[in-house]
């Protein structure tokens, strides 16, 4: 069972808002590619600010909304069986994520995606934000169609690319992410924030030095997408460049939002 089955829509939507890290941008789709974008400055839509100047931006009609990698928390988690019987894995799962999750899972939801025999991605997000995001779009009678994760449609994207690059860099304001995979299957994702590009590129240092001791990946090939594009995406290139122990690979045009390449 592959990520594109959830987070890839049956039907894309006309339009999708990305909420990103105080930034919003609306996309026209149009067959899966985008034919015009329009930005929303300062809306910080995952802390409750700037909803009523997005949803101005968009038009009646099918939408996706895609957030940034900041309202998401991501945990692996590797057993030596999961049980084939869909209830016993829930309850396995829910018992492994309460030991490390300090707050009330309820509060939250929670899908689980199986990688295969033994691991899985957990994702959790609140539940009050989806019911904000559904009354939002209720009230200006928007349909809203989907909901999905920019770092989860990059990584689907990765996994079929030719070549498939061993790591994503998720740059989003204050925000980077990191998400490793090992013959195109994720094995290991970090977030941290308030970092500059030469502070982020220390970490991803860090990082890579730890994947390759608890998995014996090599990380090396990469895709950056930097959602603040411009100076702040090329400052950020030449960071890694500057270190050459790392190869860029091409990725495909906004892979954070929903479509088939």
């Amino acid at each position: 069972m592959g990520l594109s089955d959830f987070f890839l829509p049956q039907r894309l939507p006309r339009q999708v808002l990305f909420a990103g890290d105080r930034r919003a941008e609306v996309f026209r789709l149009r067959g899966g590619r985008v034919q015009s974008s329009t930005a929303v400055a300062g809306a910080a839509l995952a802390e409750g600010e700037g909803w009523d100047a997005a949803l101005d931006a968009l038009r009646a009609e099918e939408t996706g909304l895609v957030f940034g990698a900041a309202p998401f928390i991501f945990n692996f988690f590797e057993f030596d069986k999961l049980p084939w019987r869909r209830r016993a894995r829930s309850e396995l799962i829910d018992w492994r994520l309460q030991k490390i999750f300090p707050d009330n899972i309820e509060a939250y939801h929670h899908r689980v995606f199986r990688l295969d025999r033994k691991g899985v991605l957990s994702v959790l997000l609140r539940r009050s934000l989806l019911e904000r995001a559904e009354e939002a779009f209720a009230a200006r009678k928007i349909p809203l169609t989907y909901v999905g994760s920019s770092t989860l449609e990059v990584l689907e994207r990765a996994r079929r690319a030719r070549p498939a690059p061993d790591f994503i860099i998720e740059r989003d304001g204050a925000g980077c992410t990191l998400l490793f995979l090992k013959r195109r299957r994720p094995v290991y994702i970090r977030k941290f924030r308030s970092v500059s590009d030469e502070e982020a590129v220390a970490e991803i240092d860090k990082t890579v030095h730890f994947v390759r001791g608890q998995t014996g990946a090599e990380p090396r090939r990469y895709w950056l997408h930097d959602h603040r594009g411009g100076e702040a995406a090329s400052a950020c290139e030449q960071a890694l460049q500057d270190r050459d122990a790392y190869a860029r690979l091409s990725a495909p045009p906004q892979p954070h939002l929903p479509g088939r390449p």
